[in-house]
């Protein structure tokens, strides 16, 4: 992460922009995606730089996150919109590695672990 607070807010006011500037174009997509952007800047910022442990804090940086990632497949199922679909799609391979990581890695290093000792068993 940056050490500079100032880099989060200069994303948040572009999603911010980003969402002006297609309301009044009238660009649905750009709408999403400077909505989603701001949602998932304030996440972040919120993750990275507030230091509360309190459960607001943690709940703000929940909702935020899933609304940034809701948004965007919700703008998808919207519009049609090619772009949001190519996010949406790499949303969901995101999710995918992610679960399935998180139920590999632990069998894997079991194994290992189980491996060394029998390893070191033998010697």
């Amino acid at each position: 992460m940056t050490k500079h607070k100032w880099v989060w807010a200069v994303w948040e006011i572009l999603g911010i922009l980003m969402f002006l500037s297609g309301f009044t174009s009238g660009n649905v997509v750009m709408m999403v995606i400077g909505v989603a952007l701001t949602f998932a800047f304030t996440s972040v910022f919120l993750t990275s730089y507030v230091e509360s442990e309190h459960r607001l804090k943690k709940a703000l940086e929940v909702v935020s996150a899933i609304l940034a990632l809701g948004i965007i497949v919700c703008g998808y199922v919207l519009t049609g919109s090619f772009i949001l679909g190519v996010i949406t799609l790499l949303i969901v391979a995101v999710f995918f590695v992610a679960f399935t990581l998180s139920y590999l890695l632990p069998k894997i290093r079991n194994k290992s672990r189980g491996y060394s000792q029998n390893h070191l068993k033998e010697m």
